[in-house]
């Protein structure tokens, strides 16, 4: 795991989860319009998004977004935010994680959620790392679960239903001790 003088990158044995480029941020924006609402909150406002996206690689207010690399292919975007309604406590980061559709069930958002994770807490001085999901998004529920996280909370935001998953260092240690 590397900080790279370009931005933080997180290398994992099958990814790299390093800064967007410059089209890989259209290709984004354009899979957030494509996204099953069940997987997004709300659709962003394009230009605030493309402007986060623009700092991609760089931690920023509790804001850092990462691509997701597969043998030099963005597959997807994972990322830490602070919710809008709802600041979080010094040590505590929300994630956000979305796959490419061609890139699902292999893996690769668990590989990345975990080397994610782990840096999280080795680099950003996590104490908790949290995320919420649609209750009804069984292939995240179960990456999450795979992941060693647990459902902590059930609640109402946006209009809808969402059960958050989260893991503390403590938790997070514990699952890598032999």
């Amino acid at each position: 795991m590397t900080d790279a003088p370009t931005g933080i990158s997180i290398r994992g044995p099958r990814l790299l989860l390093r800064p967007l480029t410059g089209p890989e941020i259209d290709d984004e924006w354009q899979e957030m319009i494509d996204a099953d609402p069940m997987s997004i909150a709300f659709l962003p406002d394009e230009a605030g998004f493309k402007a986060r996206l623009g700092r991609s690689g760089r931690m920023q207010d509790g804001w850092l977004d990462l691509a997701i690399d597969l043998d030099g292919e963005c597959i997807g975007r994972i990322q830490t935010f602070v919710p809008p309604s709802r600041p979080l406590p010094p040590g505590v980061y929300e994630v956000g994680i979305g796959l490419h559709a061609s890139a699902r069930g292999e893996g690769h958002g668990r590989e990345a959620l975990a080397i994610f994770t782990d840096w999280l807490f080795e680099r950003a001085a996590a104490a908790r790392v949290e995320a919420p999901t649609d209750p009804a998004n069984a292939a995240m529920r179960a990456v999450f679960e795979r992941v060693g996280w647990e459902l902590v909370e059930r609640y109402r935001e946006f209009d809808r239903e969402w059960v958050m998953y989260a893991i503390t260092r403590e938790g997070w240690d514990s699952r890598r001790r032999p």
